[in-house]
């Protein structure tokens, strides 16, 4: 049983670069763990995986900068869970105009529309 966030997040990186046909060259020397979220800045949990807890906002997940290059040197980094869902595929393009909108909305409910 594997019981190392990062032997599991490799683990599961492996699987998921063999089932989705992605690139992959990693070792567990590039599954650094900080102890913030480089994203969100939230505290990154760093419990033992495998005891029925499951993913929580602030377990460590590995992310691929560029999704479609795979999970290769120079392209992983750990951020949160609730990082990499809020990223998950989505082009800067895409996130960028989700931030502007979400602030525009936020801005007219707390102001009012003129």
């Amino acid at each position: 049983r594997i019981t190392s966030p990062g032997q599991m997040l490799l683990t599961q990186a492996k699987s998921r670069a063999n089932k989705q046909n992605l690139p992959f060259n990693i070792d567990i020397t590039d599954i650094v763990i900080p102890e913030f979220c480089p994203i969100l800045g939230i505290k990154i949990e760093r419990k033992e995986f495998g005891k029925g807890r499951g993913f929580q906002p602030n377990s460590p997940s590995l992310d691929k900068i560029i999704p479609e290059k795979g999970y290769v040197k120079g392209n992983v980094m750990v951020i949160s869970m609730k990082a990499n869902i809020m990223k998950c595929n989505a082009t800067i393009e895409e996130i960028l105009k989700f931030s502007e909108s979400m602030i525009k909305l936020i801005k007219e409910e707390k102001y009012g529309s003129d």
